[in-house]
């Protein structure tokens, strides 16, 4: 029976208590200019508004912690009324300024500026005319012929909108892995904190690192189901209980994930965690294998072919033993190779965060970073690393800061200045490939840098074959030293641009040419379908931080399960080498 606790306000508006992260604070400011113009307010403050959550998401900065730190207004294009705005967002969940303007102005219609090609112009029109506030009426406006009697609505218009609208449908329901991983973790705490719980974990596709989730599974066994239940449906995040039971309860989460919690007795934990954490395929192929065994396996957990009373495992580790198979470790388990692998005794040695020796891809004040070169420097020296690799942006990358030779020249000076230090710095650039596959500087200014890293930012609008010749052209240059982020996607946002991979990552191969898996959360680029790719052809992957601020630096660590979802090994990841061997890949590359 499901019963329900007291709505919370819905996304953008924060739970007090509940600090909004960078992305809802710039959804927010983007959401609240909608409403200005739709009010018709004053252009150039509504421009205020657009231009900052423009530049702060461009920037991909740590919003929270400058707010803290009273340095938003230093960014241009934030002033002190913006600066004010997001601090009281911040603070208290929401601003004055956007709840008067909801008084007035259906909420529901900024849904509409999801829609691809909708522009606050057009919702307004539609609105004032039809009166339509939600992307269901839309729909059937586009489809029933009440649009066309608008100017500018034509059936090419239309089409698109009802495209837009298709995508959005397929996107829905479905979550980051870093957002996912972020709202188990508090549950987990609870749990793990109860006195009656034994062992608890997550499970489904967050624990195989899954890049993109739809809910949330968690397995745990205790002595007190129903204390436990009760504890569960209690956590701050949840906003409703959609079922309650001694052996399944499942919430929604304020963020709209939904959380399933199996109760089980302790002595069918391994199994029964095994099923949940899947995948399908991996799990169908694992049953066949013990039918030709003499064993039953399901989601009830291990049994003799031909009896009722259950093989207790005592651990997963158990469970793979008697179906006399190497442990296979969560994110590998997708039915693409691991069981016969696990049988030859020949799954790879995956990496570890204890693996980790240094950080690279990490940017500073000096283009569009949020801490100086000496701060982030020192936040990688206390987290343990024995190197960083600086690569602020390159000269063309005007939008954010992109350093000119005399910038490079002054950062090389102090880079050489923090010699002293505990940890190595290598002076490193995220340069420009430009359209026709150049490198944003030229070789003498090129051949001042330790390392190269090479990324495409715009343009983007290129067929496949334009931006493939593109992409390679660049990495024949010897100076490169590493592709970042090579599709250019970013999850539930944009595929990214068209590429062949598959010709990316041979030219790779053959040209040495380190590929990226970049951390930061929004991206996890290249895909580890790929990465997997990349390794079987024995191209290194270097794991970017894409580090902006100083907390940017903890990407690193929580990106490593995408890492291992690809069968990645310490040896074939670049930051698990010393600093002396990456110093001589990266002469390697440029000599």
């Amino acid at each position: 029976m499901s019963s329900a606790k007291p709505a919370k306000p819905k996304s953008p508006v924060t739970p007090p208590g509940n600090t909004p992260d960078s992305a809802q604070i710039v959804q927010y400011l983007q959401r609240h200019a909608s409403l200005m113009e739709l009010s018709g307010a004053n252009s150039f403050r509504v421009r205020a508004f657009v231009n900052a959550a423009r530049m702060l998401e461009e920037l991909e900065v740590d919003i929270p912690q400058m707010a803290q730190q009273g340095t938003l207004t230093e960014i241009d294009g934030v002033g002190k009324g913006v600066a004010e705005f997001i601090g009281e967002y911040i603070g208290h969940g929401s601003a004055e300024a956007y709840r008067t303007l909801t008084e007035t102005i259906p909420e529901p219609l900024l849904d509409l500026l999801r829609i691809p090609g909708l522009g606050t112009k057009k919702i307004k029109a539609i609105y004032d005319t039809l009166g339509i506030s939600s992307i269901p009426d839309l729909a059937a406006a586009c489809e029933d012929g009440r649009l066309d009697q608008m100017p500018g609505f034509g059936t090419k218009t239309q089409q698109n909108i009802l495209k837009g609208i298709e995508r959005l449908d397929h996107f829905a329901g479905q979550f980051r892995y870093d957002v996912a991983l972020t709202a188990a973790a508090p549950l987990l705490e609870i749990l793990q904190q109860h006195p009656a719980t034994q062992r608890v974990s997550v499970a489904g596709s967050l624990r195989r690192a899954k890049e993109i989730v739809k809910d949330i599974d968690i397995v745990i066994s205790c002595t007190d189901p129903t204390a436990v239940s009760a504890a569960f449906v209690d956590a701050p995040d949840v906003v409703d209980v959609i079922g309650q039971g001694d052996r399944k309860t499942s919430v929604q989460l304020a963020s709209g994930l939904q959380v399933d919690l199996r109760l089980v007795d302790d002595e069918h934990f391994a199994t029964i965690l095994h099923h949940f954490t899947g995948s399908k395929d991996h799990n169908v192929q694992l049953r066949t294998r013990a039918l030709a065994r003499g064993f039953r396996l399901n989601e009830y957990g291990l049994f003799p072919a031909d009896g009722e009373d259950p093989i207790v495992c005592a651990s997963e580790e158990g469970l793979f033993e008697v179906m006399e198979l190497d442990y296979i470790a969560p994110e590998m388990r997708e039915g693409l190779g691991e069981i016969d692998a696990a049988h030859d005794h020949c799954l790879p040695r995956l990496i570890q965060q204890r693996d980790l020796r240094g950080v690279l891809h990490v940017h500073t004040t000096d283009s569009d970073g949020t801490a100086d070169l000496s701060q982030m420097v020192a936040a990688a020296a206390d987290r343990g690393y024995e190197y960083i690799g600086i690569s602020d942006h390159s000269q063309s990358a005007g939008y954010v800061y992109g350093m000119k030779a005399e910038d490079i020249q002054r950062q090389h000076e102090q880079i050489d200045a923090l010699a002293d230090e505990k940890i190595h710095v290598f002076k490193g650039i995220e340069c420009d490939i430009l359209e026709e596959g150049q490198l944003d500087y030229d070789d003498d200014v090129l051949g001042l840098f330790d390392f190269v890293i090479c990324a495409v930012h715009k343009p983007l609008n290129m067929d496949e074959a334009t931006m493939t010749r593109r992409i390679i052209k660049a990495m024949e240059h010897p100076a490169t030293t590493i592709l970042a982020h090579p599709t250019g996607r970013r999850l539930l946002e944009r595929s990214g641009y068209p590429v062949d991979v598959d010709a990316i990552l041979e030219a790779a191969a053959e040209l040495g040419v380190v590929i990226e898996l970049n951390a930061q959360p929004r991206r996890l680029d290249l895909d580890w379908r790929s990465l997997r790719k990349a390794r079987d052809l024995g191209t290194l992957v270097s794991i970017g931080a894409n580090a902006h601020s100083v907390t940017d630096l903890d990407h690193l660590p929580r990106v490593l399960g995408i890492a291992r979802k690809a069968w990645l090994e310490a040896p074939q990841v670049l930051n698990t080498w010393e600093a002396t061997a990456c110093q001589e890949l990266f002469r390697r590359r440029t000599t």
